[in-house]
């Protein structure tokens, strides 16, 4: 009997003065059990060495390099040269399951969906150690009584390390905004997730987010704290933008829950210097549509739930993370990569 062709695998790593790191990241691709079909590392203009590891791999990874101009720009070039029939997003530090591309791919081929979800950790690395920082997160996909977006607006997300998507899907959203550097990861997923797509899960992978690891993309030391602000609140704006544009039908719970977590920011907001005030204004302009007393409840409320769950379960994770601890399987998964697991760090506070 003839083998149905394979479904080919892009993957895109950005990278910014990784030296120390790149080189696992690429390994752990190359010994995927489905190997990638091409790997595109777009260097942001590193100072260190990382432009000379990663040509050190010659011809398995295809380089892009281009002026520091941040995460969302970088992967943006590396959607433009991607040729493959799905897309791997990883960062240049973290680490997948051997078995995580060809099980998601197996997924989306067999059920025709545009996204593949898989479980993922936060983890610490020590030698050959590796130590939850407290759970696996997205052991299962959220419940589905209300859409993907409307569980993003209540506080949900995921890292796209863990996902593998169809490019025809990608290229119907569109790119990263290149504007907003801090939260352009959750910005470009409302996008995704409020065009409904289908979705399928994957429980068999593994994604290894690596805490520890210096100049995260997500979390650049030379991001001052005003710009974080900044950015953060005109992601909120994005995605109240997106709504409205898509003309999304959130609940009234989704609704309550997301107003107070922008009313929250704009507290945030007001005391960086020089406030933008025209963006405070397009916030609070939203938050005026329910009451701010009434807000206000909806905050604690949730200060209180969290601390309840922490109490419970030593978890602060929403029941859509679907968080608990790693399973036998996700544990020999580890060891398949070389390493051996440790206790966990404690919560997350």
């Amino acid at each position: 009997m003839d083998h149905l062709p394979i479904s080919r695998i892009s993957v895109i790593v950005p990278n910014y003065n990784r030296e120390a790191l790149i080189a696992d990241t690429i390994n752990n691709l190359l010994f995927q059990t489905q190997p990638p079909h091409e790997i595109i590392v777009v260097d942001d203009g590193s100072t260190d060495g990382s432009v000379e590891v990663i040509r050190s791999f010659g011809e398995k990874v295809e380089l892009v390099q281009q002026t520091n101009q941040g995460p969302g720009a970088a992967r943006n070039a590396g959607l433009a040269a991607a040729t493959g029939d799905y897309i791997q997003l990883q960062d240049s530090d973290d680490l997948l399951s051997l078995n995580k591309l060809e099980a998601q791919a197996k997924q989306l081929d067999e059920t025709g969906a545009d996204i593949a979800f898989g479980p993922w950790a936060h983890v610490f690395f020590q030698g050959r150690q590796v130590a939850f920082e407290t759970c696996v997160l997205q052991q299962a996909l959220p419940a589905n009584r209300i859409d993907m977006s409307a569980w993003l607006l209540r506080g949900w997300a995921t890292v796209f390390q863990s996902l593998l998507f169809r490019r025809t899907f990608l290229a119907a959203v569109g790119n990263y905004r290149i504007d907003v550097r801090y939260g352009e990861d959750m910005e470009f997923l409302f996008r995704l997730l409020a065009r409904s797509p289908r979705a399928t899960f994957a429980a068999d992978t593994l994604t290894l987010y690596r805490m520890e690891a210096p100049n995260k993309l997500s979390h650049d030391a030379g991001l001052a704290k005003t710009r974080r602000e900044m950015d953060w609140a005109r992601c909120l704006y994005c995605m109240i933008q997106e709504c409205n544009a898509r003309r999304l039908k959130t609940d009234s719970m989704t609704r309550w829950i997301f107003l107070s977590a922008v009313r929250k920011h704009l507290r945030h907001l007001r005391q960086i210097p020089e406030p933008p005030t025209e963006l405070i204004h397009l916030l609070a302009e939203e938050t005026k549509k329910l009451p701010g007393a009434a807000l206000a409840t909806v905050e604690l409320w949730l200060r209180i739930l969290e601390r309840l769950r922490l109490l419970r379960s030593g978890y602060r994770w929403m029941p859509s993370y679907r968080a608990a601890p790693a399973t036998p399987l996700q544990i020999r998964l580890i060891n398949d990569l070389g390493f051996e697991v440790g206790q966990p760090t404690g919560p997350i506070m």
